[in-house]
């Protein structure tokens, strides 16, 4: 007589899904070596770090065995009980995928060790996973299907700044999903103020994504930014309006304005009319003026709310996209953490010793910035200097290609041949 678990045996994938689709050879520049090093050294290397800092004791490491009226003696993992309610404690994630969900598939092999699961939420304008065929409906199943992978994990086909209207399936969405632990905005458009482009729309969703998060998130998260910077192509008013935060630290902290002189040829801050001028900043400076102002603008808001947030750039990163003119592609990373305050007893009475923590200042968490931007690395040097470090590092991106259905030879010659797309 069969068993059950050898009737199992037969249906249930044991393995990581297999690809009877044809190897794919269209490789496109997020297929690029430096992208797998962000995706290594920042996105999953950050968010490890966070799991085991401050998620360890919050997040599920295997799935709850939940008894509501079943047999004691069942078998949990065969339970009627929903998926959803068994992994009551994953990894919640907010991201915006392409079409094959590589960032998702890399962090995913990155956690394993740690044990906890994953469920994302995922905005893609061009295909949602609810459309049957597609490439990303058949890259979110493949996803899907891997072990500690919530199986209800869904890429919704809109854009991220649809989250700023209430009335949007994408808000809906967003707090059905939410709060969540890691934040991943691979942008293809640009925060940067431009002539031609208009940031206002993802600066208002990133808005609308801080109120939600800083209102029901208790623990750290983290949220990660990339976005393209093109300074000749910079629309001056809008940029001095993004830098008004960094403009009213200079105003309030005689400090800071010295400080701020660090990260530039000539202070754009003259003392004498209270003014940052950015308009003779070149290239370069115009990359860490708007790293700087992002930065300011988050720390304004997680101040801002109540009870406030601290705010922080983590390591971050940049690489040049197109020579000339200058565009240059900024990976962005910032850590938000609660301010928990003990209760105080205003009569005295209590003898309780209370444990008060110390937060930093506005000015320290403005300073801080200003040292990490200092410390914003060019990808391509990196790997540049560091022969061993490529060939990891490409190994790794052609593995992550491999599992997502791509041809390995033919993504290894793509990039001996010099990556062009």
């Amino acid at each position: 007589m069969t068993s059950h678990s050898d009737l199992a045996d037969n249906i249930l994938p044991s393995d990581r899904p297999t690809h009877l689709a044809p190897l794919r050879h269209d490789f496109r520049p997020w297929h690029k070596v430096r992208k797998q090093y962000v995706r290594q050294e920042q996105w999953n290397e950050l968010t490890a770090r966070m799991v085991k800092r401050y998620l360890k004791a919050h997040l599920q490491n295997e799935a709850a065995d939940w008894s509501l009226d079943e047999d004691p003696a069942a078998d949990p993992a065969v339970s009627d009980v929903p998926e959803s309610v068994r992994l009551d404690r994953p990894l919640r994630c907010l991201v915006i995928p392409g079409d094959d969900l590589l960032d998702i598939r890399s962090l995913w092999e990155y956690l394993q060790p740690l044990g906890c699961y994953i469920r994302y939420l995922g905005f893609n304008e061009s295909h949602g996973s609810d459309q049957i065929g597609t490439r990303i409906h058949i890259a979110n199943n493949e996803v899907t299907s891997l072990s500690r992978v919530a199986h209800d994990s869904h890429v919704l086909a809109d854009r991220f700044q649809a989250i700023v209207s209430h009335q949007s399936q994408a808000y809906r969405l967003l707090r059905e999903y939410g709060p969540y632990h890691v934040v991943n905005l691979d942008l293809c458009d640009s925060l940067f103020p431009t002539a031609p482009g208009d940031p206002s729309r993802y600066l208002s969703a990133l808005h609308r994504l801080a109120e939600y998060q800083m209102m029901y998130q208790t623990t750290p998260w983290l949220l990660f930014v990339t976005s393209q910077v093109e300074p000749a192509a910079a629309c001056t008013p809008e940029l001095q309006k993004l830098c008004q935060p960094i403009t009213i630290n200079c105003q309030s902290h005689p400090v800071f304005a010295p400080r701020l002189g660090t990260l530039f040829r000539l202070n754009p801050y003259t003392v004498e009319t209270n003014t940052l001028d950015i308009s003779s900043l070149d290239d370069e400076e115009m990359v860490r003026i708007f790293g700087l102002a992002l930065g300011k603008w988050l720390i304004s808001l997680s101040m801002s709310c109540s009870p406030s947030w601290i705010a922080q750039m983590l390591t971050s990163h940049r690489y040049c996209i197109k020579a000339t003119p200058r565009v240059e592609m900024l990976s962005l990373a910032f850590q938000f953490r609660p301010k928990h305050l003990p209760p105080r007893d205003p009569t005295g009475l209590s003898t309780a010793q209370m444990n008060v923590p110390t937060f930093p200042t506005e000015l320290d968490s403005a300073t801080k910035l200003i040292e990490a931007v200092e410390r914003i690395r060019d990808v391509d040097e990196l790997l540049n200097a560091d022969a061993e470090l490529w060939e990891t590092v490409l190994c790794s991106s052609a593995d992550l290609l491999e599992s997502a259905g791509y041809d390995r030879d033919s993504y290894l010659a793509w990039v001996a041949a010099g990556e062009a797309s």
